[in-house]
């Protein structure tokens, strides 16, 4: 039985066109849309189609809509945009992707390690301290315990000040802590997992960056083993 296909309505099309221009740099970040006269002559559609594609732009956060002076194209990213992208990659379905996943975290939080650890301060070191202490109730539970693990990542990326890699991580929050409650269920003793995050914090605390990022690197690869034995 043939399964019945959507067709993509006006609405849409306008916003997958104005996606494309963007994209391709037609119109640069914080480059301001042709005003709606122009797109109503471009697209040749409704005034209330235009405004409703406008909307739905907006809504992703790829532009910003300023009363009285038009649409802008953001000049920050946006998570839902961002997750509106990586959602057809879905590795917590495909162990291929989910390698893919581990390889990319390897890569990046072994570089974010590296860069800390040049100029880590006493505040930062705290920060990352705390999110390694966990109550009994944390231990115990691999959901609450999976939270705490992605919560030291993330504390990482967040220190990187990398607004793409903090964008990313928060729009790969689901695939990520999907991930990290599969491991969480498979390990017996998850405090001893919990300090293995000690060392790297360790080296950043020393400054030492190759070290650092060295140690980061090993982490993720225990991950990709963890991945590579269920498959």
């Amino acid at each position: 039985m043939a399964l019945p296909v959507k067709k993509v309505t006006a609405v849409q099309a306008v916003v997958e066109s104005l996606k494309e221009r963007i994209r391709n740099g037609e119109f640069g970040p914080q480059a301001r849309l042709p005003s709606e006269t122009v797109l109503l002559e471009e697209y040749e559609v409704s005034r209330l189609t235009l405004r409703e594609a406008i909307a739905r732009l907006a809504a992703l956060g790829i532009i910003r809509v300023r009363h009285g002076k038009g649409a802008y194209v953001s000049d920050t990213i946006s998570i839902s945009a961002l997750d509106d992208v990586l959602i057809p990659l879905f590795p917590q379905y495909d162990a291929g992707r989910m390698n893919d996943l581990v390889e990319a975290r390897t890569l990046i939080e072994s570089e974010i390690a590296g860069k800390i650890a040049e100029s880590r301060t006493d505040e930062q070191i705290e920060y990352l301290n705390h999110q390694l202490d966990c109550s009994g109730e944390i231990l115990n539970d691999p959901d609450l315990f999976a939270e705490q693990d992605y919560n030291f990542h993330f504390a990482l990326v967040r220190l990187s000040e990398n607004q793409f890699f903090i964008a990313m991580y928060q729009a790969l929050y689901s695939q990520i802590r999907a991930f990290l409650t599969q491991y969480a269920k498979s390990i017996e003793d998850r405090k001893a997992a919990m300090e293995k995050h000690r060392p790297i914090l360790d080296a950043i605390a020393d400054e030492n960056v190759e070290l650092a990022r060295s140690l980061a690197r090993e982490h993720a690869g225990m991950c990709a083993s963890f991945v590579k034995n269920r498959q």
